[in-house]
């Protein structure tokens, strides 16, 4: 009987199969590794384009609020209205530039902070009434006589900068105490804080008082040297990091020198012919990100100038806005 030919089991790789294998698993793992870091780098940038975008925004629309409602000041503006200041250390006030104040490259202005200002970045201050507005509860008896209203939405408090006003006369002074009791709340204003107690006239029932305050921007760097966008506030005394990764800031003011309403030059504030006609503001801020996102070299530009992220490798991103000025006279 014949008999099969007798088979030989395999017991183990050859070195070729086995080095065949591994170069594919070298392969497969390099993939993987290379997906990986490019989803990874990927995630990094959005994430950080994401924060920048965010911070651009924020800090951009607190700004344009502020420049829209400066020189407001109830029914009417503070140009045409220019109140009769009794307050003690008010903010520096002026018809023309009432309501606006631009430092180019910060020229002029003194830091009330410690913050470091950014060299080569702009400063703005703009002055209003802040808050939703009070109505006097009764007639005052006399110009020196304590004011009451029914409440206190703004949280008014002692040495606060207030404007009492109605639509033919203004008076900006500072509290001396704020009290609340029997459902009306008590606004003194002695002679303590002001140069006197006595306010140009009685206001009757028809007129309001509002907080007033003076904010100013700036972009400054703190102790760890990331810069930031700031607000320092007049009523305050202090400042607050509004955005951080803000690296620039620039402005252009509008003049409307034909008088229909329409911007006919955007000019820097050294250049400004008129200021009567300066009807807006131009917004310029450079955003960086908090950390290293791409080692891709990226080019901006910025106000006229050209630059990469070769340096640093944060992403940079400019944000241009305007703001009309709706209380200019």
């Amino acid at each position: 009987m014949n008999r099969l030919p007798k088979q030989h089991l395999q017991t183990g790789l050859s070195l070729v199969e086995f080095m065949v294998a591994m170069a594919i698993q070298v392969i497969l793992l390099a993939g993987m590794v290379y997906v990986y870091g490019g989803s990874r780098a990927l995630f990094t940038v959005n994430q950080e384009l994401s924060r920048v975008q965010e911070n651009g925004r924020y800090a951009t629309d607190m700004l344009l609020y502020d420049i829209r409602m400066a020189g407001f000041a109830g029914c009417r503006n503070i140009g045409d209205i220019e109140p009769n200041i009794i307050a003690n250390s008010p903010p520096v006030f002026s018809v023309l530039t009432d309501s606006l104040t631009v430092f180019e490259n910060g020229a002029g202005w003194t830091n009330p902070t410690a913050i470091a200002r950014v060299a080569g970045s702009d400063v703005i201050t703009l002055q209003s009434t802040q808050g939703a507005g009070m109505q006097l509860t009764g007639n005052m008896a006399a110009d020196n006589a304590n004011i009451q209203v029914a409440s206190n939405p703004d949280g008014l408090e002692a040495n606060d900068l207030v404007l009492i006003f109605d639509c033919s006369k203004a008076d900006l002074f500072r509290a001396t105490g704020v009290s609340e009791g029997s459902g009306t709340v008590t606004i003194t204003h002695a002679n303590s804080s002001n140069t006197t107690n006595r306010l140009s006239k009685a206001y009757q029932s028809d007129a309001q008082i509002m907080s007033f305050d003076a904010h100013t921007y700036f972009i400054g760097t703190d102790s760890n040297g990331e810069t930031g966008f700031y607000q320092y506030s007049f009523n305050e005394g202090s400042a607050v990091l509004l955005a951080q990764g803000v690296e620039d800031m620039q402005l252009m003011l509008a003049e409307d020198l034909g008088g229909d309403g329409q911007p006919d030059t955007y000019v820097k504030a050294t250049g400004v012919t008129d200021w009567e006609a300066v009807i807006g503001v131009r917004v310029g801020l450079l955003m960086r990100s908090a950390d290293r996102a791409s080692t891709e070299v990226r080019n901006y530009s910025f106000d006229g100038s050209e630059a990469n992220t070769n340096n640093d490798q944060r992403l940079r991103k400019a944000f241009w806005s305007y703001a009309a000025l709706r209380n200019r006279i």
